[in-house]
């Protein structure tokens, strides 16, 4: 089971950014090893907040443009692998200091209509010196539409090293364009290691 991580906010500047919290306990006793943010989206922004690792914390996002109206839901993330076998899959050495790797960044599912929700999917690796040590990992999410910035989440938690995978749900508005979406996803680390990876999604009539 792992230890308790810590949530803090991350800032995402964004003049129409309104938010709410909401916690849920449950999901946390059932399962130890997934935390779940229940939260409520609002017009022109979002908040995701509850307990992360029995600590509150929140996701903060917005959504613009093309995609104001929406809703970002449901937070969720999980260690599917712990720091020994992320590091012998990536011959990975203390040595080499704190270490971050997106594996995977998914728009499930890839093509959706408008008032649909895709899910934002973020699988990465986190290579620290130590098991026991914890780095605090900020995760972004930024939705692109022909060039222009539509929507963006962004949280800081704190993760000690293995394989987690996230999860940012985004309901799109009934009037929301139709064409390509592009996301970029990207974590970063205070204690060093940065990666960015992107994938994109098709809104269809």
């Amino acid at each position: 089971m792992r230890k308790s991580v810590y949530a803090a906010v991350a800032f995402v500047f964004f003049s129409t950014l309104l938010y709410s919290c909401a916690q849920t306990t449950q999901a946390v006793r059932e399962n130890p090893r997934t935390t779940i943010g229940a939260g409520t989206g609002v017009v022109g922004g979002a908040v995701v907040g509850g307990l992360i690792g029995g600590k509150r914390g929140a996701v903060l996002g917005g959504l613009l443009g093309g995609l104001t109206g929406g809703a970002i839901g449901h937070y969720l993330d999980q260690q599917e692998k712990d720091l020994a076998e992320t590091s012998r899959e990536y011959g990975y050495s203390p040595s080499q200091g704190t270490r971050l790797k997106i594996e995977k960044v998914r728009a499930n599912p890839a093509v959706l209509a408008p008032g649909e929700t895709v899910n934002i999917n973020l699988t990465y690796a986190v290579l620290t010196p130590s098991a026991g040590r914890q780095v605090l990992v900020r995760e972004t999410r930024e939705i692109l539409a022909n060039g222009s910035t539509v929507g963006k989440t962004s949280i800081e938690i704190g993760r000690e090293g293995g394989t987690w995978r996230s999860t940012v749900p985004v309901t799109l508005p009934a009037n929301a364009a139709r064409g390509n979406y592009r996301v970029i996803a990207s974590v970063e680390s205070t204690g060093g290691g940065k990666d960015v990876e992107e994938t994109f999604f098709k809104v269809r009539r």
